[in-house]
């Protein structure tokens, strides 16, 4: 890899001709960001980011001109290292673009000594004063393994040219044209994932050494679906692997790619993934509504962190099996997947729901909030979330002889349900203390005031 010409923020266009569901933006135009990490040397990484930005082919569509704007930040030393931005086009430049116009993506190079760093890209209108649109991901550059075999990233791309002469080209790396693959989408129009990924620290003594490969597709249920496997000679100190699957006979779902190399002699193994998300419009209506739905929602590109924070929101209504698998997800993809499998599911019974239960978390961050607490996590905001507008509000406020409580009353929950809150502290801090709702809090020793409003 240090044969490559290192460029910070040196940017230009690549079209391509993945195509896939239309993004549900007012604009019509999808951001997709996506990075590999590769061994520099003993103390720093290789970089790549990769973005795309896809507008649907929508005859009314204009986009005019934007602005992309991308930010490099070092978090550990809360330091901008580079800032940069152009203007881009979406509309094609001629007739014989038309078919691709609709898709523009690059490549940022840069490298990096071990640490923590976030990647933003930023989309703002023509003049600079909206911002449209923003994607940001958090990484970090350990140092990679210097006894032992190592791997980097695996790199998922929707095409790789081996024997390249374009030696001078944005894509080409160690003799091949690796396009990438931001979306991490495959269907139709790209059948065939291609994947590279580089091992290091292979080289032994005994040239009749092997380093064992093993390369498996594997479904949300944890199967596999395909795989392959071979070895190869340990003659190099560092390989190329590239290859690729044809996913288009598999169920529109999402996936993960893992790539495993292990050494045989001292069982020595390491392993990396990757997840990609097949989308096949002929594929039954009942299986392709749920993921070109995924494609348009607002849970594709959402941050592992806003995913987190929506489940944390969500958990009031969760099933305790909902619960335990999200805690298990380690990833950000298969986190917004379910997070969009979640509220559909429940929209199927009760349209607009998952709109209905997101304002009443607004509407409890704006009158229920404590401390550094936000509304939804106080005990007023969490029955306010989850049952809605109480039919009936009783206050009584502090006295010499008692202590500030409110009671909330729900006429149509169990033929009349009651909310006891009680501010012990005199400072606005209500703690639910007992209810006459199954499955909530209950103590009797409140009976008096919850029952009568008497203390």
């Amino acid at each position: 890899m240090k044969n490559v010409t290192i460029l910070l923020f040196g940017l230009c266009f690549l079209i391509v001709t993945s195509v896939f569901a239309t993004p549900d933006k007012s604009d019509n135009i999808r951001m997709f960001l996506d990075f590999a990490r590769f061994r520099y040397d003993e103390n720093n990484t290789y970089l790549e980011i990769y973005y795309l930005l896809y507008m649907s082919k929508n005859e009314n569509a204009n986009p005019g001109e934007s602005w992309l704007e991308f930010q490099l930040t070092d978090t550990q030393k809360d330091s901008i290292l580079a800032k940069d931005e152009f203007k881009i086009s979406l509309n094609g430049d001629g007739a014989d673009q038309q078919s691709v116009a609709n898709v523009k993506g690059s490549l940022i190079k840069t490298v990096l000594p071990t640490g923590k760093y976030i990647i933003k890209m930023v989309r703002l209108d023509a003049e600079k004063q909206q911002r449209l649109d923003s994607l940001s991901e958090a990484f970090s550059t350990p140092a990679f393994e210097k006894n032992k075999i190592a791997i980097s990233d695996i790199e998922l791309c929707s095409n790789i040219i081996s024997g390249s002469q374009n030696k001078k080209g944005l894509f080409y790396k160690n003799t091949l044209e690796v396009f990438p693959n931001p979306m991490n989408m495959f269907g139709p129009k790209t059948p065939n994932l291609f994947y590279y990924i580089e091992l290091y620290n292979v080289k032994t003594e005994n040239q009749q050494d092997k380093v064992n490969i093993e390369i498996a597709i594997a479904n949300t249920r944890g199967e596999v679906v395909v795989k392959k496997r071979y070895s190869k000679q340990r003659t190099h100190e560092s390989l190329v692997e590239v290859g690729a699957f044809n996913v288009s006979n598999l169920d529109n779902g999402l996936y993960t790619i893992v790539f495993a190399a292990s050494d045989p002699v001292s069982n020595y193994s390491v392993y990396t993934r990757n997840n990609f998300y097949v989308m096949d419009p002929d594929q039954v209506e009942s299986k392709v509504d749920l993921m070109s739905l995924f494609s348009k929602s607002d849970y594709l590109n959402m941050s592992e962190q806003e995913a987190d924070k929506r489940f944390a929101q969500s958990r009031y209504v969760a099933t305790k099996n909902e619960v335990q698998i999200y805690s298990a997800l380690d990833d950000v993809e298969s986190k917004r997947f379910f997070m969009f499998k979640f509220w559909h599911e429940r929209e199927q019974e009760d349209i607009g729901l998952a709109g209905e239960y997101f304002n009443r978390v607004d509407h409890a961050n704006q009158y229920y909030a404590f401390s550094n607490l936000e509304g939804w996590q106080t005990d007023r905001g969490r029955v306010y979330v989850k049952y809605g507008e109480p039919d009936q509000i009783d206050r009584k406020p502090s006295n010499r002889d008692n202590r500030p409580y409110i009671i909330w009353f729900y006429q149509d929950i169990e033929g009349g349900s009651k909310f006891l809150f009680v501010d012990n502290t005199g400072f606005g801090d209500y703690k639910l203390m007992s209810s006459t709702l199954r499955g909530e809090v209950y103590d009797p020793s409140w009976d008096q005031l919850l029952l009568f409003g008497q203390f």
